[in-house]
C-alpha cells in the first residue's frame, strides 16, 4: 500500500503546479481520495512508523485544492463533479482523524475551505435532481439528451449521505468555489450547518429511487443507465420513462453505492440498507468467476475471480475506464469499516447521527466484510503481479494474460460510451452538440504489445491509482 502511494506520487505529482499533470479533472479528484484514504489507514494502524509520511502526503493533497481545476469541473457533468464532493470529505475525515492523534497538526486550518468547495459543488449538483422524467433520479448531464446513469445516481447517494454525515458547516458566503475568486454579495449564499437534514432527505429519496429503477441485469449488477423513448426535446419528452436500457456493465458501477449504502446505515440504522450492500458484493463477486477459479471463461466482470472491465483484456481502456477498479475497491474500504457500536444500546443523543450497532449487528458486518478477503487478497496478488520495473501497476490484473472463453468486446445493447465515446446520434445528443468527443473517453490504439498490459494506453496514473485503492482495500480488510 505504501510503495504503491510513494510510486503516485513521486512518478505522478508535479509539486510545481500541485496536480498530477497526466491525469483528467475527474480522475485527479480520485487520486486525491484514495491518497487521503491510505493517510487515514497509515494513521490508524502505523502511525507510530509513518508521522513524517503521512505529513509528507497530506500535504501534498491539501495543495491541490488550489491545483483542482475548479473553474473548468463546475462546467462538467453531474457525476464529474461530485468526485469534487468526495474528494474534500475524504479530507476532512482525515483531518478529524489525525488532529486526535497528533496534538502538532494543523490540517484544521484547512477545513473551512475544504467544506466550502464540497458545499459549493453540492450546491451545482443536485440541481440535476429531476422528476419530469422518470419520477426521480439525477440527470447525467444538462448538456446532452436526457439520460439517467447509474453512476451519478450512485454519486448522489454517496455525496449526499456524505454531506449529511461530515460535513462540517459553511459560513463562507462566496458562491465561488475557486480560489481567489472574486466575491459577489448579490449570490451570496446562506449560512448551512453541520447536520443539515436536507442531505440525508436527498440522499434516501435518492436511494428509495434507484433501488426501484430497474438499473441492474439477471446477474445483479448495476447497467449504466436509461434513456426515455421517443424524447425529442423538454416540451415533446416522449413516454417520460427510464425505458430504454444501455446494457453496459462498468466495475465502477457496482462500487460507489457500498459508501453510499454505509453511509445510510450510519445514519438511520436501518438494516435494509447493509443488507442491499451484501447483495451487492455477492453479485460482483460471483461475476468475477470466484466460484469457479479454473474455468477460465468470462463470468460477466471478469474471469478467474479478478475483477475486470470488458476493455481490460484487449487493451482498449479509455483514461476513464482504466481508473474504475480502483474507485470500485476504495468504496468497498468505506463499506466494510468497522460500525460504531455501544455496548449499552442506550438510545442515540440529538447531537449524534451514527447510529450505534448492537454487538450482533457489529459482528455481523465484521463476518461478512472478512468473507470478502480471500477475494481481495486473489485480486491484490494478481494486480501487483502486474508492476513493471518502476513498480506502476498495470491495469489488466488476470495474470493469466489469456482471453477467457466467452469474452466479447461489447454486449448487445451497451453503447460503451466510457470507452467508445458520446454516439452521434439523437438518442444521445442535442441538435446543438458538437462532435466533439469528451476528455477521457477515447482509448489509444496499440494492439501489439510484449507486456499486454503496454498495450493501449499501458501503465498509467490511472492504473497506479487503481492498484492504490486494491491495496488500501486489502490492509483494511486483513486490519480490520
Amino acid at each position: 500500500m505504501i510503495n504503491a502511494l510513494e510510486v503516485m506520487q513521486s512518478l505522478f505529482w508535479d509539486s510545481s503546479t500541485s496536480t498530477w499533470p497526466d491525469g483528467i479533472d475527474w480522475t485527479r479528484a480520485t487520486f486525491n481520495t484514495h491518497l487521503l484514504t491510505t493517510l487515514s489507514m497509515m494513521a490508524t494502524y502505523k502511525d507510530f512508523m509513518y508521522s513524517s509520511e503521512i505529513r509528507k502526503y497530506f500535504s501534498e493533497a491539501a495543495a491541490f485544492y488550489t491545483g483542482e481545476n475548479t473553474t473548468s469541473l463546475i462546467t462538467q457533468k453531474y457525476d464529474d463533479q461530485q468526485w469534487v464532493i468526495l474528494e474534500w470529505l475524504e479530507a476532512i475525515k482525515f483531518i478529524n482523524l489525525y488532529a486526535d492523534m497528533d496534538a502538532n497538526f494543523e490540517g484544521q486550518n484547512y477545513s473551512p475551505e475544504f467544506a466550502h468547495r464540497a458545499r459549493a459543488f453540492w450546491d451545482i449538483v443536485s440541481q440535476g435532481y429531476n422528476t419530469t422524467l422518470c419520477g426521480g433520479g439525477m440527470l447525467w448531464t444538462n448538456q446532452l439528451a436526457p439520460y439517467k446513469n447509474a453512476i451519478t445516481n450512485q454519486l448522489f447517494v454517496a455525496s449526499s449521505i456524505g454531506m449529511y454525515l461530515y460535513f462540517p458547516g459553511d459560513s463562507n458566503p462566496n458562491s465561488s468555489s475557486v480560489p481567489n475568486s472574486t466575491y459577489n454579495s448579490s449570490q451570496a449564499l446562506p449560512p448551512v450547518q453541520a447536520r443539515d437534514p436536507k442531505y440525508l432527505e436527498a440522499a434516501m429519496k435518492e436511494y428509495d429511487w434507484l433501488s426501484t429503477s430497474n438499473m441492474t441485469n439477471a446477474q445483479g449488477l448495476y447497467v449504466d443507465g436509461f434513456h426515455i423513448t421517443n424524447w425529442t426535446s423538454p416540451t415533446s419528452i416522449g413516454t417520460g420513462k427510464c425505458d430504454a436500457r444501455d446494457e453496459s456493465v462498468y466495475t465502477y458501477n457496482q462500487g460507489v453505492l457500498l459508501s453510499g449504502i454505509r453511509g445510510l446505515w450510519d445514519a438511520t440504522g436501518k438494516e435494509t440498507y447493509l443488507n442491499d450492500g451484501y447483495g451487492l458484493m455477492k453479485s460482483v463477486i460471483n461475476a468475477t468467476g470466484w466460484q469457479s477459479l479454473s474455468n477460465g471463461t468470462w463470468a460477466g466482470l471478469g474471469s478467474d475471480g479478478i475483477l475486470q472491465d470488458l476493455c481490460d483484456v484487449d487493451g482498449s481502456c479509455s483514461q476513464d475506464a482504466q481508473n474504475f477498479k480502483g474507485i470500485f475497491f476504495h468504496h468497498l474500504t468505506q463499506f466494510c469499516q468497522p460500525l460504531a457500536m455501544d455496548e449499552n444500546q442506550q438510545k442515540r443523543q440529538n447531537d449524534s447521527v451514527i447510529f450505534n450497532a448492537s454487538p450482533a449487528q457489529a459482528q455481523d458486518h465484521q463476518t461478512r466484510c472478512e468473507s470478502y478477503l480471500p477475494w481481495i487478497l486473489h485480486n491484490a496478488r494478481y494486480a501487483y503481479a502486474t508492476r513493471n520495473a518502476t513498480g506502476v501497476y498495470g491495469g489488466w490484473w488476470d495474470a493469466s494474460y489469456t482471453v477467457p472463453g466467452g469474452w466479447t468486446s461489447s454486449l448487445a445493447g451497451a453503447a460503451d460510451v466510457m470507452n467508445k465515446g458520446i454516439p452521434q446520434n439523437r438518442i444521445w445528443r442535442l441538435p446543438s452538440n458538437p462532435p466533439v468527443p469528451a476528455a477521457g473517453t477515447t482509448p489509444v490504439v496499440n494492439d501489439s504489445a510484449p507486456d499486454l498490459n503496454d498495450r493501449g494506453r499501458g501503465r498509467t496514473v490511472e492504473t497506479q491509482n487503481g492498484g492504490l485503492a486494491l491495496m488500501t482495500c486489502l490492509v483494511n480488510a486483513q486490519e480490520g
